[in-house]
């Protein structure tokens, strides 16, 4: 949260659950923004977020929105989203603001070549299963180094290949990033 407040940012959610169980989940979570009643799940339906997974004879469920998260400007309109499939997965707040691009402070590590400053972090230091966090690298050239597009002949193109030693492998979704080309032409 005080991330978010760095950042001019708030943070409010909105459920089909009555206001006591709002107030009672967030006494018990220690949660500090505000949870937001939809009975009958109007506003969710009116947003096209209603859980279409969960049949209408589905008493105890039904009216769940599907997990995500909208961020509006100043004004209120929606400039992004980010939503899953399932109510178990959730986007950590890290993992949003790096994918709008916006500075995450935490630990970090940078190596430098003289071709190349690459700084390397994860968005969140602790997760959960289903937790949706971004890892990130951000690759910088060096003055006088200049990235072509796949394609290009005549340039030494580079590699960036990732290992582990982990005795279990994490699950991992391909980004199917772009090939890179690097040239100090």
């Amino acid at each position: 949260m005080a991330e978010l407040k760095r950042q001019g940012l708030s943070l409010a959610a909105v459920s089909y659950d009555p206001v006591a169980v709002l107030a009672d989940f967030s006494k018990r979570r220690g949660i500090t923004f505000p949870l937001l009643s939809d009975p009958g799940s109007a506003t969710i339906k009116r947003y096209g977020i209603l859980n279409t997974t969960v049949p209408e004879t589905n008493q105890q469920s039904y009216g769940i929105p599907f997990p995500g998260t909208f961020m509006l400007n100043v004004q209120g309109v929606v400039t992004s989203r980010f939503f899953e499939q399932a109510y178990q997965e959730r986007s950590t707040v890290g993992s949003i603001m790096a994918r709008l691009g916006n500075q995450v402070h935490v630990q970090a590590t940078t190596l430098s070549s003289p071709q190349l400053e690459m700084t390397s972090f994860a968005t969140d230091s602790t997760v959960a299963p289903g937790t949706q966090f971004s890892l990130v690298l951000d690759l910088r050239p060096a003055r006088g180094v200049h990235v072509y597009a796949p394609g290009v002949t005549g340039y030494k193109p580079i590699a960036l290949s990732c290992s582990h030693n982990l005795d279990s492998s994490p699950e991992a979704h391909s980004t199917h990033p772009p090939r890179t080309i690097i040239s100090s032409r």
